[in-house]
Order: structure tokens, then sequence, then C-alpha cells
């Protein structure tokens, strides 16, 4: 059994943390986790529960919550905590007889870089961001692609277009792993439900690169018809209440009745099987699109941007539709194409649910993982 470090720099329940959960809860016994978070919360109550090792060694707050694009005089301060930080995790990992370090977030992979270097163990880099713009600043970009060249002796990826966007040599051993569904899937009960309306059902964190402004957009035009409404689930994280006040007042000066807030939802399956479609709105490429992959093992078309993830998750014209993004009109028009058409949505509600089975199910990820750390290994 291999004993395996997973660092992250939050315990916030997102998307990352989840896919995280996911694969921790599902290791069987080929893997010894110890978890290492840098503050308390949901991530760490929740694999406690399941009898996961969980340690906590606290990160000062505006280390931890700074600005991925923040380039100024504190930066440097920023560094030599992060170094100091990671050379008392070097100790725990000696301690614990650690073998390989499994970084799961863009702060915890430079701490987690020097932790596992001063302890003299592989470090594996989880990449679930889009490094490029304009998700990140070009400099901030450059940075993190050549250090990722440097430090890592694996990185592993969320999807294609993640891997793509670091531009690493063909030397470097990477893998591409998706975030997968880890629970069992049923018929959906939704598919051909009649209901009183027609629910649009957008899941995410609220971000302005998510694009839930879009939707609003596209909501406006849906107004006269009192048979359509629109649900928006998800809370703004990670300093992003401006966002989160800025739709507010979107909804409130165009007199969106015909959408609701609804803030966190959890178990968000549940809100699913009341929805009729689901929408994914992101302006910027996506990194993969967990939710996507969510909404179709619950028997949800989709409506997804076409850059990115997404498109390694959703067959357009089979298990949705994929879309350019940023434009209200088209996102209109595409909800009413499907709307429309109860035989199109069914069928590819039954071809969604296929394709999650014979792509996104959790047991093959975790053998993929469980396969790469012993390769890994055993060439250090």
């Amino acid at each position: 059994m291999l004993r395996v470090a997973y660092i992250d720099h939050t315990a916030r329940w997102s998307g990352g943390e989840v896919a995280l959960y996911n694969i921790l809860t599902h290791l069987g016994s080929h893997v010894d986790p110890l978890v290492i978070l840098a503050e308390e919360g949901v991530l760490a109550d929740r694999l406690r529960e399941k009898g996961i090792q969980v340690r906590v060694i606290a990160l000062d707050e505006k280390v931890r919550n700074r600005n991925r694009n923040a380039v100024n005089m504190q930066v440097v301060s920023a560094a030599f905590q992060l170094l100091s930080y990671g050379r008392g995790l070097a100790r725990i990992l000696k301690q614990e007889q650690v073998v390989c370090v499994h970084t799961n977030s863009l702060k915890s992979a430079f701490y987690g870089a020097v932790a596992a270097k001063l302890a003299g163990i592989p470090l594996i880099w989880h990449i679930r961001d889009h490094i490029g713009e304009p998700y990140l600043k070009p400099i901030v970009a450059s940075a993190i692609r050549l250090l990722s060249r440097m430090l890592p002796n694996g990185v592993i990826a969320n999807s294609n277009s993640t891997l793509d966007a670091l531009k690493l040599p063909k030397s470097k051993k990477t893998l591409v792993v998706y975030s997968s569904f880890a629970k069992a899937i049923s018929p959906p009960s939704n598919v051909t439900m009649l209901r009183p309306k027609f629910t649009v059902l957008l899941v995410g964190r609220l971000a302005e690169w998510k694009g839930q402004h879009i939707l609003l957009e596209a909501a406006r035009s849906f107004l006269p018809d009192q048979h359509v409404q629109f649900w928006l689930a998800g809370d703004a994280l990670f300093g992003e209440d401006a966002y989160k006040e800025e739709l507010l007042r979107q909804i409130e000066v165009y007199g969106l009745t015909n959408v609701m807030l609804l803030g966190h939802v959890d178990p968000v399956h549940e809100l699913m099987e009341q929805a009729d479609l689901l929408v994914h709105t992101s302006i910027t490429p996506e990194p993969f699109g967990q939710v996507i992959v969510e909404g179709m093992a619950a028997g949800l078309p989709v409506i997804a941007s076409n850059e990115g993830g997404p498109t390694e998750i959703v067959v357009h014209g089979e298990t949705g539709l994929l879309i350019k993004p940023g434009d209200p009109a088209l996102l209109a028009r595409s909800i009413r194409e499907l709307m429309g058409n109860q035989e199109e949505r069914r069928r590819m509600s039954e071809n969604g649910i296929k394709r999650v089975q014979e792509h996104f199910v959790i047991e093959r990820t975790v053998t993929q993982i469980t396969s790469y750390y012993k390769g890994l290994i055993a060439n250090i």
C-alpha cells in the first residue's frame, strides 16, 4: 500500500475539492492517504466522516486567499511564508513515511514542492486550472508553465485542454484524468415528466468567468413566457461578492421574475432531478466542467460553451449542444430549440448517461491514478 500525501490550500467545497473527495473516498486498498489542508472546512469534515486521516496545518489567511494574479511587493513576503510552511510540511512527510506528494491546487503546488523536495520524495502537480489568459495574467501563466517543467516529477491534468495550456515537453510524465461521477447511475425520472414550468438550470460558483450574467441576458427574452424559469445554483466563494451583487442588480433592473438565485445547494443531484435542461456558460475556457458530467448522469441534456474541457465531455448533437460562449442571443435560441423538442431531449438524455458510464466513472479515474503513482515512483 502506498502512503500518499494529498495537499490543498483550501477546505472549501468547490470543484477541485469535490473531485479530490471523490478520489480519496474510492481509493480502496491501493493507497493509504494522508490529507494535509491549510484550513478547517467542509472538505476536512467530510473526509474525517469517511475515516480518512486529515491534518490541518494553518496557513496565514492573507497568503491562503491571495489573488492568483497579484504581482506586487507583497509577493516576496508571501513567498517566504510559503517556503517556511513547506519546510514544516517536509518534517511531517518524513514522520509519516510518505512516498509521494499529490498537490490539488496551484497554491499548494508551490509549498508542496518545497515540502517534497526537502523530504526527498516524488512530487505530482494535479492541475485543475486553465494556465493562460484571461484566467491568469501572461506573466503569471508563464511562471507557472516554467515551474511545471522544473518542479514536479509528474503532472496530472483534468482535461486535454488543461494539459495543452501548460505547454509541457513530451519528456514530462503526464496523465489526463477526468474528474469523475462517483454515485450510482439510475434511469432519470425527469426526461418525459410534464411540469408546469420548463426549468433551465445553471450550477457553479458565482464568478464572472463562469458567465452567469450571460444566462441572465438570455433569460430576458423569455420574460413574456410564464412557463419557463431559470435556476442559478452556487455562491460567491473566492472574493467574488461584487460579482454576486452585480447579478442581483441585473435581476432587479431587468425585472427577471423568471430567475432564482438559489445559493449553494447540496446535494445538487436532487436539484437536477427537478430540472429539464442544464446550461454551462463559461466565457473563458473551462478546465473541465465536472457539473456537466453530473448533469449528464442525471439525464439532463446540456448546452455548454464550445471551448476547453466541455468539448471533451459533451458530444454536439448527441448529448447536448456546444455553442459559442458569451452570446446571450445564441444561448436563448439554443434553449428554445431543445425546449421545443422533447424527443430530442430524451435521446440526448439516454446518450449522456451512456457516455458518463463509458468515460466518467470514478473507478476508471482511481485505476488510472494509482497506476500512474506506481509507474512514477518506480522510475524515480
